[in-house]
């Protein structure tokens, strides 16, 4: 039995929950007023950290549910941008922590940004940006990001029926770098998804 976490999370009072605004897969801007359940989510990260199990889930209002399973409660994060707001959104993880990428678009440009979220406060603060003269590119292309992180870096897949582009940034060095397009038979792929494996001498299937 799972319970809300009251301390970690206030009840929202916003007079918008009931439209929901979403970017789909397409590049879409919809709209819908059903209320969606925090159990049915489509981006997810796992972390380990102080002895506790936490599973994060991304929804498609662009609030983050965390879910302790060691306290068996659940907590839920304040949105990172309005709900009419165009953007993309995607969570990873990294060394433990949770973390959330965001392609957003504002005055006729595009920005890429990595934020954490700090309990204590309440709050999102941003810890990278990508350098806007790269990121630029991105505007009005419709783009859908998916994400992973690994050590100290995260693997970022940017994709439209416009654009495709991946990009890797390392927080060690704060260096964005963008890969070069991945072909098959001499044709690039119009998608791309990111998974991180790192395999161990002490795995077990």
């Amino acid at each position: 039995m799972l319970r809300r976490n009251a301390d970690d999370c206030t009840k929202s009072n916003d007079n918008d929950e009931d439209a929901v605004y979403f970017l789909s897969t397409a590049g879409n801007v919809v709209v819908t007023n059903m209320q969606r359940s925090p159990s049915k989510q489509y981006s997810s990260v796992f972390t380990l950290k102080d002895g506790e199990e936490i599973v994060y889930f991304l929804t498609s209002s662009g609030r983050v549910i965390a879910c302790n399973l060691t306290r068996k409660c659940f907590s839920e994060s304040p949105r990172l941008l309005p709900v009419f707001s165009e953007y993309s959104i995607d969570v990873v993880e990294c060394k433990g922590e949770m973390l959330v990428v965001v392609l957003s678009e504002f005055f006729e440009s595009a920005s890429l940004r990595v934020w954490r979220y700090d309990p204590k406060t309440k709050t999102w603060n941003q810890i990278a940006a990508m350098p806007p003269a790269m990121s630029h590119e991105f505007y009005d292309k419709k783009l859908d990001i998916n994400c992973v992180g690994a050590g100290d870096q995260v693997f970022i897949c940017l994709s439209s029926a416009e654009l495709c582009s991946y990009v890797l940034y390392d927080f060690v060095t704060n260096r964005w770098v963008e890969l070069p397009e991945c072909s098959v038979n001499g044709e690039s792929l119009e998608f791309m998804s990111a998974l991180s494996f790192e395999p161990r001498i002490e795995a077990s299937v």
